[in-house]
C-alpha cells in the first residue's frame, strides 16, 4: 500500500550498502521507519529530500509494517543550520528529544520542531534563547509544564527559584532544603510564564536583561532534564560545542 505524508528526518543510520534508515517524524504516527534504498548515492533523485533536518513530503510503501521509500519532495532543508557548528549541534538535540518526546495523533512535537528549526536556519534569536524556549514548550507539551505562579511549596512566601528535586518553587529559605536549586528572578518568571502559554510562532517574542536570560536558560535545561529524567549525548555535545565558542 502507497502512502504520502509530510515529516522530518530527525535521525538516520547507514542501511545496506548505500542505503539509509530514516527516523521520521510526522503529525499523526508519531516517528516511523522508513527504508530508502540508494540515499546515500550522489546520484540518488531525492538526496536532499532525506537529509538530516530535512522536511520533507515522503511517499512510501508499506508492506507487514515495514516501509520502504518510493518519492520524497523537499519542503524545506534548513541549510543554515548545516553553516553552524553550534547550530548544528542543537538542532541534533533538539531532533533527539523530538525522537524522545513525539507520541502517535499528536503533531504538537512536530510543529514546535518546525518553528524551531526554522528560527535557528533563520537566525530568529540567539541559539541559547532558542534551545531554552525549546526545552520549556517540550515540556509543556508533554504535560510538565512548571508550576511558577504559586508561592514557595514549603511556607507559601514569594519563590526566589526553583527546586529540581522536587521540581517546585522554593522561597530563598528553603532553598538549601530542597536539594538542586534553580535561582529564578521575578523576570524570568514572567518569561517562563509567558512561552508556557504562547503560541508556536510567537514564543521568541520577548525581551528581558541579560541577567533575566541567564536565569531563564539555566532553569529550562535542569528542568526538562530533570522532569522528563534524560541526559542525552547530544545535550552534553551541544554544552562542549558552546563553551569552545566563547
Amino acid at each position: 500500500m502507497n502512502e504520502t505524508f509530510p515529516g522530518i528526518v530527525i535521525r538516520e543510520m547507514p542501511s545496506g550498502e548505500n542505503g539509509k534508515l530514516l527516523y521520521v517524524l510526522t503529525a499523526d504516527r508519531g516517528v516511523v521507519r522508513i527504508n530508502a534504498t540508494g540515499a546515500r548515492k550522489l546520484t540518488a533523485s531525492y538526496l536532499k529530500s532525506v537529509q538530516m533536518f530535512a522536511y520533507s513530503r515522503l511517499t512510501v510503501y508499506e508492506k507487514n509494517g515495514h516501509m520502504t521509500l518510493t518519492e520524497a519532495e523537499l519542503i524545506e532543508g534548513f541549510y543554515y543550520i548545516r553553516k553552524d557548528l553550534v547550530a548544528l549541534a542543537f538542532a541534533s538535540y533538539a531532533c533527539e528529544m523530538a525522537y524522545i518526546s513525539a507520541v502517535p495523533d499528536d503533531s504538537s512535537v512536530l510543529r514546535l520542531l518546525l518553528n524551531t528549526l526554522y528560527a535557528v536556519s533563520n537566525a530568529i534569536a540567539p541559539i541559547n534563547i532558542i534551545k531554552a524556549v525549546f526545552e520549556l514548550k517540550l515540556c509543556c507539551v508533554s504535560g510538565l509544564m512548571p508550576d511558577i505562579e504559586d508561592g514557595c511549596a514549603v511556607c507559601g512566601d514569594e519563590a526566589a527559584g526553583f527546586c529540581m528535586n522536587e521540581l517546585e518553587p522554593r522561597c530563598a529559605v528553603h532553598a538549601v532544603s530542597g536539594g538542586e536549586f534553580i535561582p529564578l528572578c521575578a523576570a524570568a518568571r514572567r518569561i517562563v510564564s509567558f512561552v508556557c502559554g504562547a503560541d508556536y510562532s510567537k514564543m521568541l517574542s520577548f525581551r528581558a536583561s541579560p541577567d533575566a536570560i541567564e536565569d531563564f536558560c539555566a532553569f529550562c535545561e535542569s528542568f526538562m532534564t530533570a522532569s522528563m529524567e534524560v541526559n542525552p549525548k547530544t545535550l552534553q555535545f551541544y554544552r562542549e560545542i558552546s563553551r569552545k565558542q566563547l
